[in-house]
């Protein structure tokens, strides 16, 4: 038996590639996130290192318990307070989360601290 053409490959159909290519790319948008994120500067506390001043300590024990140098505060007097600070002689201000804060709680205080231009921010805790 004779063959009219000669033998070969068969051409390649791109139509499956074309709907791979298409699942892999709904995929990987579905699995990213457009979101922007935000960088908060924060010191890490250190050993050995004396301090010229004495940092304030702001204690965060859940949503609406924090303390202030011992002092209990509202969230919503914790701007006015750390405003105080600034005409003093305090400019770093620690933040030690306790077990019932959550990491929205943190950012609040990050947040306040930066707001009212005390720097740097310290994280305190346990090791």
């Amino acid at each position: 038996m004779q063959h009219d053409r000669p033998l070969g490959r068969r051409p390649v159909g791109l139509t499956s590639l074309i709907d791979v290519i298409f699942l892999l790319l709904l995929f990987f948008m579905l699995a990213t996130s457009f979101s922007r994120y935000q960088a908060m500067p924060v010191g890490a506390g250190q050993e050995g290192g004396g301090a010229q001043t004495r940092p304030a300590l702001l204690r965060l024990h859940d949503a609406e318990r924090l303390d202030l140098n011992g002092v209990p505060v509202t969230p919503e007097a914790l701007p006015v307070l750390l405003g105080e600070l600034r005409s003093g002689e305090t400019r770093v201000v620690a933040i030690r989360s306790e077990a019932g804060a959550q990491v929205q709680d943190l950012v609040f205080a990050i947040a306040a601290v930066r707001a009212s231009q005390l720097a740097p921010v310290v994280l305190a805790g346990d090791r």
